[in-house]
């Protein structure tokens, strides 16, 4: 097999097929960079394997982290619409050698574990507060020692001419 470097893998992944830029490429191999310091296995002296899933939490981190309220339309104009494509482009490079894999890594493995709806566009959204209502509490004072009762004053008095 020949050995590619990043960039002429991205360049041939993307002759037969140009679904993703060449940004989301590089922001993949980020996010795994991100990933693995994030579960704190960047000191280990073997390469560290990181999960579907955790490849996929690390990918909305570091898009947040990055790109806060406009991660999704980032994403979405690299190419990059849902938690599968993630897969598409991680087993892209895997085939050409810039990722490895184990024997139980699969596609499958990129499953929908969330919207990008959800990941990207809800943090953003104002919170909905619950007010509680409590009923009305007037405090009455005790009535006074030697208050007069006072008739409460009209103010539409009809004069008898």
């Amino acid at each position: 097999m020949t050995q590619f470097s990043f960039e002429q893998a991205v360049e041939k992944i993307r002759e037969s097929d140009a679904r993703f830029s060449p940004a989301a490429y590089d922001f993949i191999r980020r996010c795994l960079d991100h990933s693995i310091q994030r579960l704190g296995r960047k000191d280990e002296k073997t390469p560290s394997h990181v999960k579907g899933k955790e490849l996929l939490e690390g990918f909305r981190h570091l898009a947040l982290q990055e790109f806060g309220p406009m991660a999704k339309t980032v994403l979405n104009e690299w190419g990059i619409q849902n938690c599968s494509q993630v897969g598409d482009i991680v087993f892209q490079l895997v085939q050409y050698g810039i990722l490895g894999k184990s024997e139980t890594d699969q596609p499958d493995d990129f499953q929908e574990i969330w919207t990008f709806t959800e990941a990207f566009e809800s943090p953003f959204q104002p919170k909905i507060m619950v007010l509680r209502r409590r009923s009305p509490q007037r405090k009455i004072s005790p009535r006074q020692k030697g208050a007069r009762d006072r008739k409460p004053r009209s103010s539409s008095k009809l004069k008898k001419a």
